[in-house]
């Protein structure tokens, strides 16, 4: 998972370079990370974009997108990009995920909170999105 501090936000791109159903890569040069972002009904989705469902890593944000399902284009697996859950395999380790959100035009992520069994959204946390 993204190592930062507890709770930051990090800038990682423009909230335009995001349309609705189409899955974007970002590159975090600093962490040597791959991380998609997706806008599904209006609501940013974040996860690490290589998937390991055949040993070999393959960028998600080729996949196929239908709702918040996504297939992996190398083996066929299919993950849930709200919770990153595995709904088919061959997978069998779920996305690691990022609560994402728009501020000031930007996209920003951060890892959830650990224990937490969904993510946290900002106007949970009495923050402005």
């Amino acid at each position: 998972m993204l190592e930062l501090a507890n709770s930051t936000f990090r800038t990682i791109g423009r909230g335009d370079s995001v349309p609705n159903d189409v899955v974007v890569p970002f590159y975090l040069d600093d962490r040597k990370l791959r991380v998609s972002v997706v806008r599904v009904d209006g609501r940013l989705h974040a996860f690490d974009d290589l998937c390991r469902c055949g040993g070999v890593a393959c960028p998600l944000s080729s996949g196929l997108l239908v709702a918040t399902t996504l297939m992996c284009q190398c083996h066929g697996s299919r993950f849930d990009v709200v919770t990153g859950a595995v709904i088919d395999g061959p997978a069998t380790s779920p996305l690691t995920i990022y609560e994402a959100r728009e501020a000031n035009g930007d996209i920003q992520i951060r890892p959830f909170v650990a224990g937490a069994t969904e993510p946290i959204h900002p106007e949970r946390l009495g923050e402005q999105p």
